[in-house]
């Protein structure tokens, strides 16, 4: 999204970047975004990145605006900018829940908001982090315990390191892929340690995006995903969603991402007046909403 030369996890002048995953990456004069974000995504691109620290106030473009932790992964953030008439707050990719390796998120009021709706139905309602903790510990016991390995099909980048610290917390060596280990490397930078990573490790974590995931799996074998087999999510799931959008008590939310179209129906039909949008959407369009006098 792009609003006079500011692009919202949208490659402009001045970009503002909430996180570290490939279809959140932006390109502009300069990025702005958390220290966190900067060193991961050195990992895979280049860039200019100047580093912003949550709730501190700065400038993005003509914007007065502030980070806030966004719950996702480490680093990630939403922002808030100071519009003319009134304030707008963008989530980014969001949990309400405090996952192990992501800071806790928090949610300023705002005029308008623009949530993402990735999980935007009722359909998706997810266990609590602590809830799908003991249920992969479970798997992964059971498995062990009739002398198989269990393996877990994660996203390289972020649930990597979330189940690697749930499993070194309970005692369980990993092993992990070489992009796996030099993103947990990253995170060791910011105070979160990881013991337990071994090549004979108990426990084997694959990409999510590996082929066997396409096929049948194992009866040792999980997909770990708000669309997978366990649900440990860094998503918010429905329910958050409507959390977060009460937490905000916007006058106005835009829907992103995801189910959009739904969220912003459901939205519409419980008072909250609400419009889905592309990710690609130059929000000059609606102006005349975030111009309007309160």
């Amino acid at each position: 999204m792009i609003i006079d030369n500011v692009g919202l996890d949208s490659s402009a002048r001045f970009a503002f970047q909430s996180h570290a995953h490939t279809d959140h990456f932006v390109s502009g004069e300069v990025i702005y975004s958390t220290r966190a974000t900067k060193f991961l995504s050195h990992l895979r691109k280049g860039g200019f990145y100047r580093e912003i620290e949550f709730g501190k106030t700065f400038y993005l473009g003509d914007f007065k605006a502030k980070l806030y932790p966004a719950g996702h992964m480490l680093g990630s953030a939403g922002i808030k900018l100071w519009l003319e008439n009134g304030t707008l707050f963008y989530t980014g990719d969001t949990k309400w829940f405090k996952l192990r390796t992501a800071e806790k998120s928090r949610f300023p009021r705002a005029d308008f908001l623009i949530i993402e709706a990735t999980f935007g139905v009722p359909h998706f309602t997810f266990p609590t982090p602590r809830e799908a903790e003991k249920k992969l510990i479970a798997f992964v016991e059971e498995a062990l315990e009739r002398g198989k390995k269990p393996v877990l099909y994660v996203n390289q980048m972020g649930k990597a390191q979330e189940v690697m610290k749930i499993l070194d917390l309970h005692g369980y060596t990993v092993r992990a892929s070489r992009e796996m280990v030099k993103v947990a490397r990253v995170y060791s930078k910011f105070g979160l340690s990881f013991g337990n990573i071994s090549a004979d490790g108990e426990v084997l974590l694959r990409s999510y995006r590996s082929p066997k995931v396409e096929n049948s799996l194992s009866p040792w074998e999980l997909t770990v995903s708000g669309f997978g087999t366990l649900k440990l999510s860094n998503h918010a799931d429905f329910w958050e969603l409507m959390r977060i959008v009460e937490r905000v008590n916007p006058e106005r939310v835009f829907t992103v991402y995801g189910f959009a179209e739904e969220f912003a129906r459901i939205l519409n039909g419980i008072g909250y007046e609400s419009t889905a949008i592309e990710s690609t959407t130059t929000l000059s369009g609606y102006w005349k909403f975030f111009n309007r006098t309160f």
